[in-house]
């Protein structure tokens, strides 16, 4: 089956419009609607991103990935954000793709947009499926990880966080965002089914965060799916990563779906 990818704009409920594609089946009636939200710093064109929602779209779903605010082509100032509003992002999303097209079905984050789909998808509840994709087991973690490894740097009101190699700046507020969200109570909340994939060999989010995720879940369905022992973090070596995470969501749907 082709796919088509469409752009599409959307607001994000603070005024700002967010940038997206929806992938999606070239002819006919999509058989679902999902979103999938990119890693922490990533685009909508990331590897992941862009390689699993495609390889959805050529077997009859519909996916929406889009850059948070102020990353790649959507309004706002990234250095501003918050994983509040990366949770609240997902929200916007799914509403957007539900007022224009249909319901979304399925919710889908990679990395640290894994962890925020944990919290988005308590608010969705037409979602049947929430999956996360190398994903840390709560905001808290990931500053704790910074911390430890001396990648944050304090320069008066911001704050310099370095991401994979990378210097992104950030409000001084940031780091006390990430700390006081409730992901560890709303991941016990969960009760749609829960797919946490997983690289075994992650080396930017270890294997235990999956664990973590899938213990601290109140869901009674839910896996952890242990990636190949080569995929890494960022998919950018293999598109048979993405091809496998887009077909077990696939042949899900294939037999859950209302």
């Amino acid at each position: 089956m082709s796919r088509k990818s469409v752009p599409y704009r959307f607001d994000n409920g603070r005024g700002q419009q967010l940038a997206g594609i929806i992938d999606m089946p070239m002819q006919g009636e999509p058989d679902f609607f999902g979103i999938f939200a990119p890693c922490f710093t990533c685009p909508k064109e990331s590897h992941a991103a862009a390689k699993v929602c495609r390889h959805m779209a050529e077997n009859g779903a519909a996916m929406l990935r889009f850059d948070i605010t102020g990353n790649g082509q959507s309004e706002g100032d990234f250095a501003q954000e918050t994983f509040t509003n990366r949770i609240a992002d997902l929200v916007a999303a799914a509403r957007a793709i539900e007022r224009d097209y249909a319901p979304v079905k399925l919710v889908v984050g990679h990395s640290i947009s894994g962890t925020a789909a944990l919290s988005a998808a308590l608010e969705l509840p037409e979602a049947q499926a929430v999956a996360t994709i190398g994903s840390p087991r709560d905001p808290g973690s990931v500053m704790e990880k910074f911390r430890r490894q001396n990648l944050i740097t304090e320069k008066g009101d911001e704050i310099e966080i370095v991401v994979i190699g990378q210097r992104f700046t950030f409000a001084r507020s940031f780091p006390d965002d990430m700390t006081s969200e409730r992901t560890i109570a709303d991941t016990a909340k969960l009760d749609k089914k829960l797919f946490i994939f997983h690289a075994p060999h992650d080396n930017i989010v270890s294997f235990e965060s999956a664990q973590a995720i899938y213990d601290r879940a109140a869901s009674a369905d839910r896996e952890i799916v242990r990636l190949d022992e080569s995929a890494t973090h960022l998919f950018e070596n293999r598109k048979s990563d993405a091809e496998f995470v887009a077909e077990t969501l696939l042949d899900w749907f294939r037999v859950h779906l209302r």
